[in-house]
């Protein structure tokens, strides 16, 4: 599948150059535009229930909440903020939430949610790329997959999982394949159950970066394309390359980032950043639960330390800590909150402040890095420099066998580099004999965000004014 213009049409190999900057710009412009349409259409809808949408997994349990009590007299009315934190004493929105009870709304633009205490929520999720998100994880046919699209804003635009059967040895084949059977299920996406493999990467070139080291200083090495052994932490006889750390994170070379991080990094400082980060904690905000990924790295520099630093064992990730971990690059070293509801009641939900995770240095340079990954690196098969869209990211592949045999296969990235407007993250716990790759999912998915926005944008052309003024439209624009 080639890359859409957003024009609408299709391009080569020999298409335009990166993105123009008054596009991207108006991308962006759709993305608050969306909100507002959003908070608009549920002022309209009141308390209407759109038709029951295909979601599969268990229902959390039912909870008798009463609805938020009235204000004094006199009292000043809230901001949308205070109405979203106000739960009638039942905890946070994530407590009020059951996606699996989600509603697809008239018109299917949207979907709503009834919250336990009674109101009536709007939700971010974007039906289209939902959609298009489970369609792959079905292509697919790993016995583990997650998907996240989210906006640089932190929207969640998709949140997709899927659980398949184990991999089974079809009769006369060599290695066991996915099946075509399975169920969706969005926790998945939330849920840390695979390795972070190479996608760790970044966090280790971010504690160097800030540490003092230039991503253009050469570091001589020998072997690294799978493995980390001891004669790589040193200088060695059998060292006959010498390449740049932008160069070990494009090509996820293991010997680079394992030698860099053993002589120039203390565990502590390596375990600093991945908190830093997120990757190492709960997610923030108030609407999702579980941590965003785990870490557990030795107080010794070792080889282990070295292994763990290049993503081999030492740290998990969630599909919604991979996003928020590209988001940070996308956003010049701020974090957004991952949140999932527009509006509560008609009144509009305010994104949650974005929070400094590394400084700008530092997140430049590592885009730098996850740009060169896309380009001529390990995804440079999917988002190859020639390109009309640039897109930065950074892959990961990690086997285990336990429960069963899985290839964990990774990308999480932005698009476009140069103007973000999509955020993805991508993980298929892949059999032997598998149907896609982690980058080839996330090229079809941005792919398809892409030419959304750009069908939408060309739809809302000369309307916009009245849009804005009368509030009278339930159909969503941007993402």
């Amino acid at each position: 599948m080639r890359w859409s213009r957003l024009s609408g049409g299709s391009s080569g190999q020999g298409g335009p150059g990166p993105l123009p900057r008054a596009r991207s710009l108006a991308l962006g412009r759709l993305l608050l535009a969306g909100a507002v349409a959003i908070a608009g259409t549920a002022a309209l809808l009141g308390g209407r229930r759109g038709s029951s949408a295909e979601v599969q997994g268990a229902p959390l349990d039912e909870a008798a909440a009463l609805p938020p009590p009235a204000r004094p007299p006199g009292d000043p009315p809230e901001s949308p903020a205070t109405v979203t934190n106000r739960t009638a004493g039942t905890g946070t929105l994530a407590d009020l939430i059951d996606l699996d009870q989600r509603t697809l709304a008239t018109g299917g633009d949207h979907y709503e949610a009834q919250l336990r205490d009674g109101r009536h929520a709007v939700l971010t999720l974007d039906p289209a790329l939902q959609a298009y998100a489970e369609k792959l994880l079905a292509e697919a046919r790993a016995p583990r997959g997650a998907i996240v699209a989210m906006a640089p804003d932190g929207r969640i635009l998709a949140l997709a999982g899927r659980r398949g059967e184990p991999p089974a040895p079809a009769s006369g084949a060599a290695h066991p394949r996915g099946t075509g059977k399975g169920t969706f299920d969005w926790r998945l996406a939330t849920e840390v159950w695979a390795p972070a493999a190479s996608v760790f990467k970044l966090v280790t070139a971010s504690a160097l970066v800030a540490a003092g080291v230039d991503p253009n200083d050469k570091v001589c090495f020998h072997g690294g394309l799978r493995s980390v052994v001891e004669s790589n932490l040193h200088d060695d006889k059998h060292d006959s390359r010498c390449e740049n750390l932008l160069y070990g994170v494009a090509h996820s070379n293991n010997a680079i980032l394992g030698k860099l991080a053993f002589q120039k990094l203390e565990p502590a400082a390596l375990t600093k950043t991945a908190h830093e980060l997120g990757v190492a904690d709960g997610f923030t905000g108030a609407e999702l639960r579980g941590p965003a990924g785990t870490v557990d790295i030795p107080s010794t520099r070792d080889l282990t330390f070295a292994q763990i630093a290049a993503g081999f064992s030492g740290s998990q990730l969630s599909a919604v800590g991979g996003a928020l971990l590209a988001a940070t690059f996308a956003d010049d070293g701020e974090q957004p909150v991952p949140h999932l509801v527009a509006s509560i009641d008609g009144a509009l939900v305010t994104a949650p402040g974005r929070r400094r995770a590394v400084s700008s240095t530092v997140a430049k340079a590592v885009g730098k890095m996850m740009m060169a990954t896309c380009e001529f690196g390990s995804a440079a098969k999917s988002f190859g420099k020639r390109q009309p869209i640039h897109v930065a990211g950074k892959t990961g592949t990690l086997a285990r066998t336990e429960p069963f045999y899985m290839e964990h296969s990774w990308f999480v990235g932005y698009a476009p580099a140069e103007q973000p407007a999509i955020i993805v993250s991508v993980v298929l716990g892949n059999p032997e004999d598998w149907h896609l790759r982690g980058h080839e999912a996330a090229r079809k998915l941005i792919d398809q965000a892409i030419g959304q926005a750009a069908g939408q944008a060309g739809h809302a052309t000369g309307r916009e004014k009245d849009r804005t003024a009368k509030m009278t439209s339930t159909r969503r624009v941007g993402w």
